[in-house]
């Protein structure tokens, strides 16, 4: 199991490097404004993604082992389409994002759900090489893209963005349908009346919780598009992709614990291992925050250009909220696992609360001071919600999630057994 960590932290690591690129990138040719219109459409593609996975979404991973794949794979792609052309009249009748990107959100919206479709599949199957491989693939496919874009064509707008999205989520559905497709053909599963009400009552519970996780951490970006301008948005966004990048750890953990959880019957297993797994990540998580908070701001105006100043003060107030919400990310799969998917929305409702209420105390001053510290205390109060049911069902004392001498013996241990194998 660790090499499965391992080996997914390590390709999640490159996919954050390559996502980095991007955001360097774009940064560097189309601005602090142009950033923040990117950072726009891919929120406003997350968005719709999150309503498309209630029939489709991490859910799947529990109903995969334990149901008919083709029959989840149809009413997932279906619920899609239906999700993407409501999607399309809502964005005309509220234009959240500029008017001639909303047909190019909507059809990556779909093409990305087909793909997440597919991928959740393998997960499920505990395919977890394939699941990375795919998902690398679309990151080097992205990069290179737009490299050839910007550099090659000389397209120094927004449109390039668009166009290398376009490609690399198109190869890798590709590609995913062509792996998904014999698991689809062998699977000898009766087909079952009514999974797809069972499918989206799982998926609702599941779902709720993204949702309202989503509103909680990236409303902030169309409070900061609305009040602030793009400019600030582009700068705010730079630096929440880099101290959520610190989020791969807790990522990598989870995409490996969920489907464990999943697929165990002994609650007693899956409770050592997610505390565990928590320290784990806790102590890999300050290894990787600190030298981020450390770096002067001289740094990201290398990194990312004269406009960009004001990244290395949003990475220093998401930094505690940031700690903490690694250490939910590894729990809260733990709960999805088990199919107590209530657990996390009531913890995202938690979260989003505290979003509205801290955003009603300073409206309509948002600027990147504000909506940092709104967001961090959205990740901590989320956080806390998680960690204390866990805490609960589990038996054990809050202390006992702090990493020890002895956890850090145990990973030296098995670091030393990965290099041996």
């Amino acid at each position: 199991m660790f090499k499965k960590i391992a080996f997914t932290f390590g390709i999640k690591v490159v996919i954050a490097v390559l996502n980095l690129a991007i955001v360097i990138l774009l940064s560097r040719t189309i601005g602090a404004a142009g950033k923040g219109e990117a950072s726009l459409i891919v929120t406003s593609i997350a968005m719709i993604l999150l309503f498309c996975n209630i029939v489709g979404g991490s859910s799947l991973v529990y109903f995969v082992p334990r149901h008919n794949i083709r029959q989840l794979f149809l009413l997932s792609n279906a619920w899609s389409l239906l999700v993407c052309a409501a999607s399309y009249l809502l964005f005309l009748a509220f234009p959240l994002i500029p008017a001639a990107a909303v047909v190019p959100v909507i059809l990556l919206s779909l093409i990305s759900s087909f793909l997440a479709t597919n991928l959740t599949i393998l997960l499920g199957m505990e395919k977890i090489t394939t699941h990375n491989l795919v998902s690398l693939l679309q990151a080097a496919a992205n990069i290179i893209i737009l490299w050839l874009m910007i550099k090659g064509l000389d397209r120094y707008n927004i449109g390039s963005y668009i166009y290398s999205l376009y490609g690399a989520m198109g190869l890798c559905l590709v590609i995913s349908s062509i792996l998904v497709y014999p698991l689809i053909v062998q699977d000898k599963k009766e087909k079952e009346k009514g999974l797809g009400a069972k499918l989206f009552q799982y998926g609702a519970y599941s779902q709720a919780g993204h949702i309202m996780k989503f509103m909680s951490f990236r409303c902030t970006y169309y409070m900061l598009s609305a009040y602030s301008g793009e400019v600030l948005l582009g700068i705010f966004s730079n630096g929440v992709s880099l101290v959520e990048s610190v989020l791969l750890v807790s990522n990598s953990i989870a995409t490996v614990l969920y489907p464990k959880v999943s697929n165990s019957k002994d609650p007693a297993y899956s409770q050592t291992l997610t505390l565990q797994l928590t320290k784990f990540s806790i102590v890999l998580c300050m290894a990787a925050l600190v030298p981020m908070v450390l770096l002067p701001s001289s740094f990201y105006v290398w990194l990312f250009g004269p406009e960009f100043a004001g990244v290395q003060q949003v990475i220093v107030l998401l930094a505690p909220g940031i700690l903490f919400y690694n250490i939910a990310l590894v729990i809260g799969h733990y709960f999805s696992g088990t199919g107590k998917f209530r657990v996390n929305t009531w913890a995202n409702l938690t979260g989003l609360i505290t979003t509205i209420v801290l955003a009603l105390a300073w409206y309509p001053h948002f600027g990147i001071w504000e909506v940092g510290i709104i967001s961090s205390i959205s990740y901590i109060t989320t956080a806390l919600l998680i960690i204390v049911y866990f805490v609960k069902e589990a038996g054990i004392s809050p202390k006992q999630l702090l990493p020890k001498i002895s956890d850090l013996q145990w990973l030296r241990s098995e670091v030393k057994g990965l290099f041996r194998n």
